[in-house]
């Protein structure tokens, strides 16, 4: 009887060492397993990393027109040198901010998808006619989108199309409409001004001045004498 006893406590004792060291295999088998998954994912993690990297960086190549957090929005200080640029024209040729040397210019910023723009460009030339200022328009978009807008609104004034922001980034601005007063030395006459009602008082100060700088120059008047 005791040893029928023993006999089964020691085949139990087997049996349970037996599903102990299997049970030990299975838990290292999946530390392993659990292991091999959380380097996995780790590599892919890297590898979206990566890719997420290439991809920004490709967007920033085709896409000059990506804002950096650096690049300043706020547009010039009055009496800054205006920056060069040379840009193709909608009618063909090209023009540059050196074509208007000695006289004063107004840069306007404009885009054929923005409605204040639209809205603002036939008062701004009717306006510029009578105030004897040149105006340039450095529109984005396409040549065909520019050329149906101005057919549409009957303009005349001449339309530079820069290809995405690089002419706004140099000029510190980024929103349409929007307008720099050039002087004769080719210095920002004033700060920028935004939005269609600011534009127009800006060409109609330059206007006063250019009036004020004639009167200036005219021979005084002869007195007649008795």
């Amino acid at each position: 009887m005791t040893a029928a006893l023993t006999v089964g406590a020691l085949a139990a004792l087997l049996t349970l060492a037996g599903v102990c060291w299997l049970l030990y295999g299975l838990l290292r088998q999946n530390g392993r397993l659990l292991m091999r998954v959380e380097a996995l994912e780790t590599a892919i993690e890297h590898l979206s990393q990566h890719q997420a990297m290439t991809r920004g960086e490709a967007m920033a190549a085709d896409d000059p027109s990506l804002s950096r957090s650096r690049i300043n929005r706020s547009g010039l200080p009055a009496g800054t040198m205006a920056p060069a640029f040379r840009l193709p024209l909608l009618d063909g040729g090209h023009v540059s901010l050196a074509d208007y040397s000695g006289r004063r210019v107004l840069l306007v910023f404009s885009d054929p998808t923005c409605g204040p723009c639209m809205a603002l460009l036939p008062r701004l030339e009717a306006a510029a006619r009578d105030a004897g200022v040149a105006v340039l328009v450095v529109s984005r978009g396409t040549a065909e989108a520019n050329r149906s807008k101005r057919a549409t609104l009957g303009l005349t004034l001449p339309i530079a199309l820069q290809a995405h922001w690089e002419i706004s980034r140099l000029y510190c601005k980024f929103s349409t409409p929007m307008a720099y007063l050039i002087d004769e030395r080719g210095r920002t006459a004033a700060e920028v001004a935004s939005g269609g009602a600011p534009i127009l008082a800006l060409l109609s100060n330059a206007a006063g001045q250019i009036s004020l700088g004639d009167a200036a120059t005219q021979p005084p008047a002869s007195r007649l004498t008795h």
